[in-house]
Parts: C-alpha cells; sequence; structure tokens
C-alpha cells in the first residue's frame, strides 16, 4: 500500500505544529552528508522516508550517481522503498538528515517559504559519529529556511563557526570547524521540481562532489 496519510482540508493561512518522523538511518561510513530542511506535509509523502515525494529529484540524482536502479512503484510495501534508499547510501557512502526536527508549516505546502523550523535535529552528534566524514552538501539556498539558510543559523547556535548567506549561490563554499576537525560544506541547488534547474545540470552538481567508490 502507498504510504500516505489522510488530514482534512486546512485553510490554507493556518499555520500548524510538526514534528519530524524518526527516519534518521546510519550507515558504516559515511563520507559525505546530504540536509535537507523538512519533509512535504504527511498527506502527499509516498513512504516514510526522506524526500518522499517521487516528484522530487533527490533519489533520482542519487540512483544514477550509484548505478543503482530506483525499482520501487506506487502500491508496493513502503519499507521497499526505504530499504532500495538506504541501499543507495550505503552504497555512495551518503549520510540523509533533515534540519528541522520541529516545524511551524502553513497549511500543506511543502515550500520553503511556508516552513519555519523552530527546533533543529541534532547534527553535531552526526558529526561524532562519524570522524571520517569530508562533506556536507546543502541543496536549497533561496528561502528564509532554506537548507543552506537554516544551517548557517545552526552553526551559529553550536558555535562551529559563520556562513555569510546574504549573496549566496550554488557552489558557494564555507567550513565547519569542529573539535579539530575541518568539514568542507557546499551549496547546492535544490532537487525540488519547484527548481526551475533542469536534471541534467542538477545531477552534475551532485557528481561534481560525490565520488563513487
Amino acid at each position: 500500500m502507498r504510504y500516505k496519510q489522510a488530514f482534512p482540508n486546512r485553510m490554507n493561512t493556518e499555520w500548524n505544529k510538526e514534528k519530524h518522523p524518526d527516519w534518521y538511518k546510519d550507515i558504516p561510513k559515511m563520507r559525505y552528508l546530504i540536509l535537507g530542511s523538512y519533509p512535504p506535509h504527511p498527506s502527499k509523502r509516498d513512504y516514510p522516508f526522506y524526500y518522499p515525494n517521487r516528484r522530487n529529484r533527490f533519489w533520482r540524482v542519487l540512483a544514477a550517481l550509484s548505478g543503482y536502479h530506483l525499482t520501487w512503484k506506487k502500491g508496493q510495501a513502503a519499507d521497499l522503498a526505504v530499504q532500495e534508499r538506504h541501499a543507495i547510501m550505503e552504497h555512495l557512502q551518503v549520510g540523509v538528515q533533515n534540519l528541522g526536527l520541529e516545524v511551524e508549516r502553513k497549511g500543506m505546502s511543502a515550500l520553503d517559504t511556508h516552513i519555519r523550523i523552530t527546533k533543529f535535529q541534532d547534527i553535531v552528534k552526526i558529526l561524532d559519529s562519524h570522524p571520517e566524514l569530508e562533506m556536507i552538501l546543502l541543496p536549497g539556498f533561496s528561502a528564509p529556511d532554506s537548507t543552506a539558510k537554516s544551517f548557517s543559523r545552526y552553526i551559529s547556535e553550536q558555535n562551529l563557526g559563520t556562513c555569510h548567506v546574504e549573496h549566496i549561490k550554488a557552489h558557494h563554499a564555507f567550513e565547519v570547524r569542529y573539535k579539530d576537525r575541518v568539514i568542507k560544506c557546499v551549496v547546492l541547488n535544490s532537487t525540488s521540481t519547484a527548481s526551475r534547474i533542469k536534471y541534467d545540470e542538477l545531477l552534475d552538481q551532485f557528481k561534481m562532489y560525490i565520488r563513487k567508490i
């Protein structure tokens, strides 16, 4: 069955509190960490995992980088979709997490402009668990609560350094310093279909940084 929950219609102007599901799956070796902002409204999720709307191009990009094929189809068990995507993460040595633990969402919108992060996930815990981590990738930078701008707030709160985001754009790079480690951070375009960037260009961006073993 498709993973999708029914919710009553809400006025588009209403702001509602949400807490992120416990989706995090660790991998044995994590060279890269990709951070998102927050998943779409539960009524728009196809399976219980990161980037759960099949229209989003995130998993299509990672599948192309890994050489894996996305085989899960609507109507199949949702846990198969999760297993398939976790296998891609392990193959590429890529961790995935969203920044928002608790948010306020306007109606059922998935736009970053309609989501306000009120509490962050514990990203530092991932850094502690993976001393081999080389790079953090941040897809999305336009909205105030986009991944890049939210991460800028997070690293400031955690005293991990500073990131100037006033004129941020794709391939903007900076460093996070944590426990004598220097971790490179790179901003990329959003994988959402709301972004005007073409798929091939998006794939090339990710390919510049994620190197298959």
